[in-house]
């Protein structure tokens, strides 16, 4: 765990709580590599080599070997001998299709994020809540600016919590706020901050340090659909110097593909 001076919409946090997957000491790399695998075939959406993976994960080909034969020992991958490829078995259709359900067919949230990564050049990312973080669990990125998947960021301080704040009802704010330790003299600032960015749509601040500057958006959700949270962050000068346009270009894109 670390901590990054971000002065957000609650400047009376200081510092911000941020836990990168490598600080977890229970992260298993077997299990998250094979999810990677899934992931990859979901992008690429055609049978694979070995070698293919090995290169995808940077892997040394006997490892990747080893955990290919694994899945497919375990049924999760199917390997056609005659063309040496894998591709998922039909034990995860029931899987797959419950995401479906849950996220849509059209891929809405992962080309939200490309479109407007695209339109602005910077680090977009997509979080959804998990306890008093805010996790990335998708993100599209300019090559020289990696950023880690599975990376959380406090809710209170963030702008990212900040946005999804926005959208909760006083009594679960007031009981994520107790819970994160938010000094009860403080939560007026609190609510006035999310009152704020209600009426704006979008909630913005410094973000590890002052070289870069973030701005996050809800969004819409459906009935079957888990919160998330479009953010966008970038140096400050870039993403400052095009405020208004970036905030336009966020809506625009969340109206396009969510109505």
């Amino acid at each position: 765990m670390s901590l990054v001076a971000i002065d957000a919409p609650f400047g009376h946090l200081a510092k911000v709580r941020v836990e990168r997957p490598s600080d977890k000491r229970s992260l298993s790399r077997s299990a998250t590599r094979a999810l990677d695998v899934l992931e990859f075939f979901g992008e690429v959406r055609r049978p694979l080599r070995a070698i293919e993976v090995s290169k995808m994960l940077g892997m040394q080909p006997s490892t990747t070997n080893q955990l290919l034969k694994t899945m497919v020992d375990s049924g999760h991958l199917v390997f056609e001998a005659r063309t040496k490829t894998y591709l998922p078995s039909p034990r995860l259709v029931g899987f797959s299709g419950w995401l479906v359900d849950t996220f849509g067919a059209g891929e809405e949230l992962r080309g939200l994020m490309k479109d407007v990564q695209k339109a602005t050049g910077q680090v977009v990312t997509l979080t959804t809540p998990n306890d008093l973080f805010m996790q990335i669990v998708d993100l599209a990125t300019p090559a020289d600016r990696p950023t880690e998947r599975g990376l959380r960021i406090a809710v209170f301080g963030s702008a990212i919590g900040s946005a999804y704040l926005a959208t909760l009802e006083t009594a679960e704010i007031e009981r994520l706020a107790h819970r994160a330790r938010i000094p009860d003299e403080e939560m007026a600032s609190v609510f006035e901050a999310i009152d704020q960015i209600r009426r704006d749509g979008y909630a913005d601040g410094k973000s590890a340090g002052d070289d870069l500057w973030s701005i996050a958006m809800a969004v819409p959700q459906t009935e079957t659909s888990i919160p998330m949270v479009l953010g966008i962050a970038g140096p400050l000068h870039e993403v400052r110097g095009k405020f208004e346009e970036i905030i336009e270009t966020m809506r625009q894109a969340i109206a396009g593909r969510f109505g």
